[in-house]
């Protein structure tokens, strides 16, 4: 398990009482696991509290061993109830506070209303693109532990190919997949920022299943088992022939890399084959032209360009209601992060952003066809974090 320094944690904190000095934000109370995590090397604590100037805490009823060995860089202080709370403001000359900061995507309008009190009636701020933009540049340790994951999913041809038997469902292979990353230091949860997703480890999704519509930003998410879970890999046989998407998020200690290929029983057909070709020529060239300085949304317009060239203008990244505008999305502690690599983002890649970048195409009637890689950019442009084989994986 990576240990990041007390100083890697110093400097987050550095970062984000920059951003609460600029807002005139006296303090903020972070409830996200992932924000909790970064901040403090600990997801079990129920808030971290951060004031404008000197030092944060932690506030938690439960798990107390396990925060004091996991979050050493910030104390802990335990409470039962509302009273001990405001014991706790009150020591730490908080409670006259006038503008709290919250991500307000991530928190309930009950339990701001009730931290609020704390403070006399304090007003809200939103914190919410603050914190996930901090989080953008990532540290040496960081980059090294999603560089680990995209090692281990380098091995997905070969998994693929010794687990496959024909008549295998989209379930069955998902199981042969998933139980490879498991027993490889998968926490077994991909984390999401966005309210009302819930998704599993990722998808293996076969033909026009691959098609099926979903709330969820992004192209292809399969049917699932279920119009209860509608993601996923469903119980339908693997058709020979059918292009099959096989999108999986690898969570490594926290940290997530994002991943793409596509498999199929039999030889592919000349249309599989020319449409991921295109879809592989567009993640190059994009990814080529990707350095710091350059804004999210020039790539998004090269890959759209260049997909109207191949002749798949209609139907890049799905087609209908079902299309998405964008290319790409950072990917860190939560699987969508900034930057995104879409359009009206003017924002600038910098160096050591991680961003999955995942070109794809949704045929009517055949399937979603396309590939995701992970890189991190440096100076001199991307390298890849996900160097699994781009061919086809055909059995």
């Amino acid at each position: 398990m990576t240990v990041f320094s007390l100083a890697e944690y110093r400097e987050r904190t550095d970062r984000l009482q920059a951003v609460l000095k600029a807002k005139g934000i006296d303090l903020a109370i972070i409830s996200q696991n992932s924000d909790i995590y970064y901040y403090t090397g600990s997801a079990q604590p129920l808030y971290f509290v951060l004031p404008v100037s000197g030092q944060g805490f932690v506030l938690a009823r439960k798990a107390i061993a396990q925060i004091e060995s996991e979050a050493r860089n910030v104390k802990l202080e335990v409470f039962s109830n509302t009273k001990d709370l405001t014991a706790i403001i009150g020591r730490y000359q908080l409670d006259q506070a006038k503008r709290i900061g919250f991500t307000l995507e991530t928190i309930s309008y009950a339990s701001v209303e009730r931290l609020r009190r704390l403070f006399s009636g304090a007003d809200v701020a939103d914190l919410s693109w603050d914190i996930r933009s901090l989080r953008t540049v990532k540290s040496e340790a960081e980059i090294a532990i999603q560089a680990k994951a995209g090692e281990i999913m380098a091995r997905l041809p070969e998994v693929v190919k010794a687990g496959f038997r024909p008549g295998m469902s989209e379930l069955d292979l998902s199981a042969v997949i998933e139980k490879f990353m498991r027993e490889n230091g998968h926490a077994g949860i991909v984390s999401c920022r966005r309210e009302g997703i819930q998704i599993g480890l990722g998808v293996c999704t076969a033909g026009v299943n691959s098609l099926a519509a979903t709330k969820f930003d992004g192209v292809c998410t399969g049917k699932g088992t279920s119009p209860a879970v509608p993601y996923g890999a469903g119980n339908e046989p693997i058709p020979k022939g059918a292009p099959v998407t096989l999108d999986y998020a690898f969570n490594l200690e926290g940290y997530h890399i994002d991943q793409t290929r596509m498999f199929c029983w039999g030889e592919p057909s000349e249309q599989f084959q020319k449409a991921y070709q295109a879809m592989v020529k567009i993640e190059t060239a994009i990814l080529e032209m990707m350095k710091p300085g350059m804004t999210w949304e020039s790539a998004y317009r090269r890959a759209v360009q260049m997909a109207e060239e191949f002749g798949y203008g209609e139907e890049f990244m799905g087609f209908g209601p079902e299309k998405v505008r964008f290319v790409g999305h950072g990917i860190g502690l939560e699987l969508d992060e900034p930057p995104f690599i879409a359009g009206k983002m003017e924002q600038q890649l910098e160096e050591n952003m991680v961003v999955a970048v995942e070109p794809k195409v949704a045929l009517a009637g055949t399937g979603v066809i396309g590939i995701e890689d992970t890189v991190v950019i440096e100076r001199a442009g991307c390298r890849l974090l996900t160097p699994c084989s781009r061919e086809i994986i055909v059995v």
